[in-house]
């Protein structure tokens, strides 16, 4: 992100992709107080805190030792009076009495059927809906949010109409989608999705993003918001 963002990961275990900078980039600014569901080590909360000086974060991790580094990224990046991380599963132990304008989340999208898990368990619990469910998540996002407030998520794009349901199901209302493909003429295999609590205006799908040109750099689009 231009220089903007160090993170630490862990060298072995879960380790990011670009979805959750496709993420940071596709929920706009201003974003008051954010709560970043899933966080892992930060990528999408602090991602939001380099846009906004005036955003504040909560960060969410079940798993320990990415909640520590969570932790540490944040103070290491010079963020740590604007995040608060809580190291805790946010379906029973999270305090939903405070609530936040934007709601994010990176969340474990593989259901155990699809493929067979990771033999590491922290990769399994990232990317396996083991430990939670998409209406888990989504419920939780809507009472985390104020009335009116926003939750975006980036998710498999064959599981669209899932997450679509799901946050419905919840009282999110979908406002804004769009499709990711690898290239242009092959299928979108990302979506990113914003809904609002407590809206009603109809879904609109933007233009999609393409990732990659010709072999294997980057569109021109793609690089300016992966930072490149």
């Amino acid at each position: 992100m231009r220089g903007r963002l160090s993170l630490w990961q862990p060298r072995a275990g879960y380790r990011f992709s670009i979805d959750p900078l496709l993420l940071v980039d596709f929920v706009k600014p201003p974003y008051g107080r954010i709560v970043d569901f899933c966080s892992g080590c930060g990528v999408v909360g602090l991602g939001l805190l380099s846009r906004d000086e005036a955003a504040s974060a909560t960060l969410v991790e079940l798993q320990p030792r990415l909640a520590h580094i969570a932790r540490r990224n944040a103070d290491d990046n010079g963020m740590g009076e604007r995040v608060e991380v809580c190291p805790e599963d946010l379906r029973t132990a999270f305090d939903h009495s405070t609530q936040f304008n934007v709601a994010v989340a990176n969340p474990p999208y593989r259901s155990l059927d699809e493929r067979p898990a990771s033999p590491d368990a922290e990769v399994t619990i990232a990317q396996h809906e083991v430990e939670l469910k998409l209406p888990e998540l989504t419920s939780a996002m809507r009472r985390a949010l104020f009335p009116a407030g926003r939750a975006a998520l980036v998710y498999p794009a064959a599981r669209v109409g899932h997450l679509l349901a799901s946050l419905e199901g919840a009282g999110l209302r979908p406002v804004r989608a769009r499709f990711v493909h690898p290239r242009a003429g092959e299928p979108a295999n990302r979506v990113l999705v914003e809904a609002n609590k407590g809206a009603r205006s109809a879904l609109v799908v933007e233009p999609p993003l393409v990732l990659y040109g010709d072999g294997n750099a980057y569109t021109a689009e793609a690089a300016r918001l992966l930072g490149d």
